[in-house]
């Protein structure tokens, strides 16, 4: 199994403990642009050209909620469907 898959399967086996740095790879593994915050904000805001909704994940906290892991694993599954239907 390699290393990008591994990482994804401990995220899904485990949404209550995923750090920041982990889900940023994995979205941007997929393909999702970043944009950082602006004056002074803690949220980054994740968007992929084949998706219609945008991911917010908060920097600055040791866990991320689990909320916002489930929204990035909800996202990776629309977009595994797309893959598969075009």
């Amino acid at each position: 199994m390699a290393k990008k898959e591994k990482g994804l399967k401990r995220i899904r086996t485990n949404p209550k403990d995923v750090q920041f740095v982990e889900l940023r790879k994995v979205l941007k593994d997929a393909g999702f642009n970043e944009r950082q915050p602006k004056g002074g904000s803690s949220h980054y805001i994740y968007y992929h050209e084949l998706l219609d909704r945008i991911i917010t994940l908060t920097k600055g906290t040791k866990r991320l909620p689990e909320y916002q892991v489930k929204d990035v694993l909800r996202a990776l599954q629309r977009l595994e469907g797309r893959y598969e239907k075009g």
